[in-house]
């Protein structure tokens, strides 16, 4: 096993948690130089389709012109700078500014002003359309960047296309959308989401469905992580049950299994669920040709640096972005997409086949076909007016906490164990930002 302690060259202080200087270094040169996942390519099939994607002081418009082709672009007109659209989906076949009523083709292009003769200078057409951004999509993601050099996604994402190409995440369908307001730093967000380290603790009802202590992780290029957890089975830490838990019964009957026959053998559950989809793959629905035997049971995930989190299995996935506040670094936003891959009629499937290990928390239901988006606050989970599932739940009541920590004059460094290696990785992407603009240097934390 690599040790935490040889990937971080410098202390992950906490500092970096509240500290403005550290979010105007992560504002001008993560944000505004990397890839950042902002929609779904299946908000934006049809014409007139747009998407609104907002990161710190940063708005990006993406739409679907006429011709069918994809543009994105600053959300900011080019006369005095008022913001064009707000945040989310939409559909128009003109953006035209709430202020002065300058309006702009869904290719940027800039279609008319009022009163265009009291312009000295005239409208120049290639000076007043909206600034472009870079766009290209993956696994039916869309994503941007507002770097002009950077280089192609492919490359940025790098063994990450081959880890997820076996998973059919592009076909997936949105089922909740849900966005909590947090009072955390981004990045304690991510951290979260890249340790097991807390699960026996806080989410002690895992240990019914997945062996957290058998995960393995993966480390990548560009501050990219990957971890696999065995699925359909008991921690490893607790004796084995001698019956299914609510969970496996669950999976088992979604298969057409009957649960009761593995009283006393809990420990081929796995194997068992690896058979079935091998023999009804291509009849029930789903196709599992491309996946390998382990990962017809394993959960996954891949936290793409700097800020998103992919944690699936073959038929469902959630997507989970942290974003920053704009103006307070101890506030941030976690953006929680749902999704899940329906029984394909084409290869036998029905409603009754559906299977997933990433379910929805049941808030949402489809509006023009659509589920609607949910903003709300982390108070309302904590008064438990709102969920995204009881394990997100469980994460972000203490997110708070681990942020007031992190000011305290009592804490100056984490102090990382092995099973944390996934943070340690993060944090080393991040401090090769930082020690660029100077700020390890100036807070004498240089290796």
């Amino acid at each position: 096993m690599i040790k935490a302690t040889e990937v971080a060259t410098v202390p992950v202080d906490g500092t970096r948690y509240h500290d403005r200087r550290h979010a105007r270094v992560e504002s001008d040169h993560i944000w505004r130089k990397t890839w950042l996942l902002a929609a779904l390519a299946s908000d934006l099939e049809t014409p007139n389709g747009t998407v609104t994607f907002d990161v710190g002081h940063d708005s990006i418009i993406i739409a679907r012109a006429k011709d069918g082709a994809l543009y994105a672009y600053h959300n900011a007109c080019t006369h005095r700078g008022t913001r064009l659209l707000e945040e989310g989906v939409g559909s128009t076949p003109l953006i035209t500014c709430p202020y002065h009523a300058w309006c702009f083709k869904l290719d940027g292009s800039l279609r008319g002003a009022p009163d265009p003769d009291s312009f000295a200078e005239g409208l120049p057409a290639d000076r007043l359309r909206l600034k472009p951004v870079r766009l290209e999509t993956w696994q039916g993601f869309v994503f941007v960047n507002m770097d002009p050099e950077a280089e192609p996604l492919s490359g940025f994402l790098g063994k990450l296309v081959e880890r997820a190409a076996p998973y059919q995440i592009a076909k997936m369908d949105l089922i909740e959308d849900q966005t909590v307001s947090v009072g955390c730093n981004w990045k304690a967000m991510i951290d979260n989401f890249s340790e097991l380290y807390h699960v026996d603790h806080i989410h002690p009802q895992h240990k019914r469905f997945v062996d957290c202590p058998s995960a393995t992780d993966e480390l990548f290029e560009n501050g990219h992580t990957g971890l696999y957890v065995p699925g359909f089975v008991t921690d490893s830490r607790y004796p084995v049950p001698d019956k299914p838990t609510d969970y496996q019964e669950m999976q088992l009957t979604a298969l057409g299994i009957d649960a009761s026959e593995f009283v006393g053998r809990v420990a081929e559950i796995p194997a068992a669920i690896t058979r079935a989809k091998r023999e009804q793959s291509g009849s029930n629905g789903y196709d599992y040709s491309a996946l390998s035997d382990e990962q017809l049971t394993t959960v996954f995930q891949y936290n793409l640096f700097p800020n998103i989190i992919l944690s699936g299995s073959p038929e469902g996935l959630w997507m989970m972005r942290s974003r920053p506040h704009p103006d307070d670094p101890s506030k941030s936003y976690l953006d929680k997409w749902t999704l899940q891959l329906s029984p394909d009629p084409a290869l036998g499937g029905n409603p009754e086949h559906k299977q997933t290990m990433h379910a929805a928390s049941g808030n949402s239901e489809a509006v023009d076909g659509r589920v609607p988006r949910d903003c709300f606050g982390h108070e309302d989970i904590l008064s438990g007016n709102k969920s995204m599932t009881e394990t997100i739940d469980q994460d972000i009541s203490l997110l708070a906490r681990v942020q007031a920590g992190a000011r305290s004059s009592g804490f100056d460094r984490a102090w990382l164990s092995d099973q944390e290696i996934r943070v340690a990785h993060f944090h080393d992407a991040l401090n090769e930002t930082y020690r660029a603009a100077g700020l390890l240097e100036e807070m004498n934390l240089s290796a």
